[in-house]
């Protein structure tokens, strides 16, 4: 998958809140059958760094992965690449919480990922006031 991008006045890249994080992926990840089940978002604190939105989404077949999200806010634009837990995202700052929503590990990718996860230790917190995530 590559990145995708679009005209976007919402926020600047280091001004990029949880609300407009969440609202960004409900309109773009939220349709066709999918939902969103978790949220979590990891803020970019320098120009260098992307934000980062981990969510635990059920597929229409009724299974549940973790979809990643790159997302860089330039010049009025926002870029944005999505990943799911089978690839080994190189991102590893998921909550441990969302690992146990997931189905046993398929590739050699995913269960690294889902080491390194462990290894980091995040654990997750409602970011989003006034929502049950």
């Amino acid at each position: 998958m590559g990145w995708t991008s679009f005209a976007y006045n919402k926020a600047r890249h280091l001004d990029w809140t949880a609300e407009q994080a969440l609202t960004f992926c409900q309109k773009e990840f939220s349709t066709n059958g999918y939902h969103i089940l978790k949220f979590w978002y990891q803020k970019a604190q320098h120009l260098t760094e992307r934000n980062v939105v981990y969510l635990v989404m059920r597929h229409p077949d009724g299974y549940h992965f973790i979809l990643i999200v790159l997302v860089d806010i330039v010049e009025e634009n926002i870029f944005y690449k999505e990943m799911d837990n089978s690839m080994g995202s190189v991102e590893d700052k998921c909550p441990i919480e969302f690992l146990k929503m997931l189905p046993e590990a398929v590739s050699v990718y995913d269960a690294e990922w889902r080491k390194r996860v462990i290894k980091n230790g995040i654990v997750y917190h409602n970011q989003i006031a006034d929502t049950v995530q």
